[in-house]
């Protein structure tokens, strides 16, 4: 995973067409119960696009929106509330919420705008993104703990990828370890499969819930199973749920 820095930009006109217009939709990709392949829930994927439909990669809008926190927030909210409107009844939906966004506004955290939204909390899963840099760690635990107040599920995402750092201190605060697809490359290097094993033994000793990211082939599935991992996603699993603006 990229910082934000590192990544490319798209235009302010575009931007703000995107806004002003609400090109904005979602993808939903099913997360499976490792063993029986039930669906559980489901992650909501934030997808913009441009006046002629064609697709924008949203790492690219949000790198642009780091550039501007309150268009972030703005964007943040637009974009939450369609996942939320739009997202399959059944099951958890796993939201991706950036702690920038979460700390750009001066509200305190009981009557931040982005809270309102969250008003199903045995529903709702706030994926947190991993950390690149120690004041991310901070951010992000700060926003784990106002959730965690609020009866709001959490979990870290991306665990071990490339360019993230882990923070001992997040580890400990969120309910759910989502597992980069890094692990399922470097899973045959004897130190890389130890550290897994033990992240994902405190996991289960602690009561928290893991995730596999990557699963492609039925061959990472079997991986997945073989590691005892309590749900798997990747596009193995074909999005069930796919939603975009007219």
């Amino acid at each position: 995973m990229l910082h934000h820095a590192d990544q490319a930009h798209i235009d302010t006109d575009t931007l703000l067409d995107i806004i002003e217009h609400q090109r904005i939709g979602a993808e939903f990709q099913p997360i499976k119960h490792t063993d029986t392949l039930a669906t559980i829930g489901h992650e909501a994927l934030a997808r913009f696009y441009r006046r002629s439909g064609q697709p924008i990669p949203p790492q690219t809008v949000f790198a642009t929106l780091h550039d501007s926190p309150v268009t972030l927030v703005q964007a943040e909210l637009m974009s939450k509330r369609w996942q939320i409107d739009s997202a399959p009844q059944d099951g958890l939906l796993f939201l991706n919420l950036d702690p920038d966004a979460f700390t750009t506004s001066s509200s305190t955290p009981d009557q931040h705008p982005m809270l309102q939204l969250l008003g199903q909390p045995d529903r709702i899963v706030v994926e947190i993104i991993e950390n690149a840099s120690i004041q991310d760690a901070d951010r992000s635990l700060w926003l784990a703990e106002c959730l965690a107040e609020r009866g709001i599920q959490t979990a870290l995402d991306d665990i071990g990828g490339i360019g993230t750092m882990l923070s001992l201190p997040i580890l400990c605060n969120v309910d759910i370890f989502k597992f980069d697809r890094h692990w399922l490359q470097a899973i045959h290097q004897p130190a890389q499969r130890r550290m897994l094993k033990m992240l994902l033994n405190y996991a289960r000793e602690e009561n928290k819930k893991t995730v596999l990211e990557g699963i492609e082939t039925e061959n990472d599935l079997a991986i997945a199973r073989e590691l005892n991992v309590d749900y798997v996603q990747g596009y193995l699993f074909r999005p069930e749920f796919i939603n975009k603006p007219a």
